[in-house]
């Protein structure tokens, strides 16, 4: 398993959103691609009873920042809601000093909907546990598995879940991110 270095060089940081991105409509899916049957005779297909996804991401800007006891930052500045995919823009960082290293996906690590489902995230292949140094900062996009319906108030970002934000290992850490343009 790689180690994110301090600052995440151009390069880096090109492959790490590539690697979390999700595909666009002229690639193919790369993960889990759900194909459709058509309906048997006589039948009809139905969308389940949700709010329409609309088919062109829209990004909403935010300012959230949550802090665990360990001395882990975590700021969010935009989410993406797209389709197949929502994304955020965060920067973390680690300024504690009991340990040289801790991850911030090492366990259950995923975004909540008003409706309770887990849209897990899709951790970088050169860095799948999200491992940061002592005094390092990390910044990039985090890619969670599913969408978030377009009339959503807010959504809950849950950091190494059931663990305790001074864990030296994993730090837990939950944070609320409204998606109706206020920032908190």
């Amino acid at each position: 398993m790689r180690k994110f270095s301090a600052m995440l060089s151009v390069t880096a940081l090109a492959s790490l959103i590539a690697a979390c991105s999700p595909p666009t409509s002229s690639e193919p899916a790369k993960t889990g691609a759900v194909t459709a049957e058509a309906p048997a005779a006589g039948g009809s297909a139905t969308a389940p009873a949700a709010a329409a996804i609309p088919s062109d991401p829209r990004t909403i800007a935010v300012n959230v920042q949550g802090v665990a006891p360990v001395g882990v930052t975590l700021r969010v500045k935009s989410v993406e809601l797209g389709t197949d995919a929502t994304t955020l823009d965060v920067s973390a960082s680690y300024g504690g000093t009991i340990t040289n290293s801790l991850d911030l996906a090492g366990n259950g690590t995923y975004l909540l909907n008003a409706s309770g489902e887990r849209l897990m995230l899709k951790p970088p292949q050169d860095n799948q546990s999200l491992r940061i140094e002592r005094g390092q900062t990390m910044n990039g996009k985090l890619v969670f598995l599913g969408a978030v319906a377009p009339d959503a108030k807010s959504i809950k970002l849950v950091v190494n879940d059931n663990n305790d934000g001074a864990s030296i290992v994993s730090p837990g850490l939950t944070m609320v991110i409204p998606l109706d343009g206020a920032t908190r």
